[in-house]
Formats: C-alpha cells, structure tokens, sequence
C-alpha cells in the first residue's frame, strides 16, 4: 500500500535512522551476507544461523547490539524482533513490519488484516486509512504484549481452524487483477465475505464507512453468497439481517432477500446500524438505517 510523507515519517522516526552507518571489519561478511537475502526481519535464530554460516564465533546477543547501535538492525514493538535496515535505506516504511516480525517469531500465529486494511486492498476505499491497522483474531488467541498499541483487534466467534475460510478466493483476486502471492502485502486478509460479517456483526469497528460506501456495489458483486452464509452461522440474528441488508445496498436486493429468508432463526427483529441524527426505515429487512442510506443520499447530491 502506499503510505503518505507523513505517515512514512512516522513510522521512521526512532526506528532506525543512521545516515552514517559503519562496517566494522568483524561484521563484514555478516552485513553481505544480510545485503544479499535483505530478510525484513530479524530475530535470535535467524542472526544465530547467519552467523554460523559466515563462520563467526559472535556471541548472539553481543552482535545483535552491535547492528542496533550501528544503525543495521532497527527494535520494533515485538520483542525479540528488529527489522533489517538494508545499505541506502534509513527508515521502516512498512506499515505491516510488527505484524511480519509476529509471524517471523510465531510462525504458527493465527490473524487475518480485517476493516479498512482488508477493504483497502481489495481496491473498495480509494484513499489509504488512517488509525491503527484493524486485525482479527481468533477467539482463543491472544495479540503480542507489544503490538496491543498498535492495531485495532477484532474478534467474531471464529477459531484458528477457520482461519483458511477467511480470504478471498484465487479467482477474485485473479478478477481483480490483484497479485496471488504480494496482495495484501503477503499476509493474510479478509475477502469480501468476512469483510461483510464484520461490518454486520461489529458496524463500530469499521471507521471509513463514507469511503467505503461509494463501493458498496463492488463489495456485493464480488460476495459469494454461498460463503458469506457458511461465514454468518452461529452468528446474531441482526447479523444476518445487516448483511442481507448490506448485498441490498449493493444492488443485490433479490440475493439479499432470499439469505434472510435462510436465516437461522425465524424471528425478525428491529435492529439498528449505525448512529447519527437521519434515518431510514427499511422495512422488508427492518433495519434503522443511520448510516449507509444517509451517506448514499449525501454522495447523490454532492
């Protein structure tokens, strides 16, 4: 994704920057070493290895603090962790390098980019978002004592196990010309499906619904109905209403009305999304609408 001149200041600042880095003899063919594979990130093992294979007797630690202080390996959020600052570069760009460093230390780690990163890379929000990254967990896990500053998490009744459900599928992002390997950044993220359980069981949690909204159409058309309803079960009643009302939104009235006619309880309750000072009844999904129909009537007469 492509970040701002402030947003990349921000994240540089105190990470790394040393713009009269050194090579002492000792480091030499670490630092080659390091300059050809450019690993993102660096952790005990991963330096222990590099060391063994330049044939350094080092200590691990001792070497680790060395780098630091010359400017070659930056400290990020999550302990144990540095990212590698390879020759001409003086800053962390990378918006995602935590949640990298978590997978790079926790390679069994469980977590999806939800929210506005997952909408963002999908291509329905036209402009980068601001504010931590939105990141689901699942219920039985527990985020990094470190990254818990630093991104938004957002947990829906999923398990680890259902983590393989989450993403969109190859032909979507082939459809939308969207990189198999690098979309996302190469971590992984919700598809259209989850994105729609989220903003129908957890509305709140989504903070760029006026970007999202001019979309809505896009979100819809690349729904698969199918998943969205393996997605919804064991979820609210209300959920299910809001996200058959969300494919209504999306000009997918008749794929709308037949989900809630599935829906697993018979019961049909009122239910709000949403808050502000305008509302629109929607009567066939009984939905409070205080949000999306408002911001579709503000964009119509913009």
């Amino acid at each position: 994704m492509d970040l701002t001149t402030d947003d990349r200041r921000a994240r540089g600042r105190g990470r790394g920057r040393n713009p009269n880095r050194r090579i002492p003899g000792w480091a030499s063919s670490l630092l080659a070493r390091l300059a050809r594979d450019r690993p993102s990130i660096v952790t005990r093992d991963t330096l222990a290895t590099y060391l063994v294979e330049v044939k350094s007797q080092r200590e691990v630690d001792r070497t680790i603090d060395e780098l630091s202080r010359l400017g070659w390996l930056a400290p990020l959020h999550l302990k144990g962790t540095w990212a590698y600052l390879p020759p001409g570069e003086e800053e962390i760009i990378d918006r995602y390098i935590d949640l990298r460093a978590w997978k790079a230390r926790d390679p069994e780690a469980a977590f999806a980019l939800a929210g506005e990163a997952a909408a963002w890379h999908l291509g329905y929000l036209d402009r980068a978002f601001d504010g931590p990254v939105a990141l689901w967990l699942p219920t039985e896990a527990r985020l990094p004592f470190g990254l818990r500053p630093h991104v938004s998490v957002v947990k829906l009744g999923w398990r680890t196990k259902d983590a393989v459900r989450l993403g969109p599928t190859p032909s979507l992002l082939s459809r939308r010309r969207l990189d198999l390997t690098a979309w996302a950044g190469g971590l992984p993220a919700f598809g259209p499906e989850a994105l729609i359980v989220q903003l129908s069981v957890r509305p709140a949690s989504f903070r760029a619904w006026a970007d999202l909204v001019p979309h809505l159409d896009d979100v819809a058309a690349d729904t698969s109905v199918r998943r969205l309803e393996d997605l919804l079960e064991g979820q609210s009643a209300s959920a299910w209403q809001r996200a058959a009302y969300l494919l209504h939104s999306g000009h997918r009235t008749d794929e709308g009305r037949t989900m809630l006619e599935r829906r697993p309880r018979a019961a049909l309750p009122t239910v709000q999304l949403g808050k502000g000072p305008d509302a629109v009844w929607v009567r066939e999904f009984r939905v409070v609408d205080r949000l999306i129909a408002p911001l579709q009537s503000a964009l119509g007469k913009a």
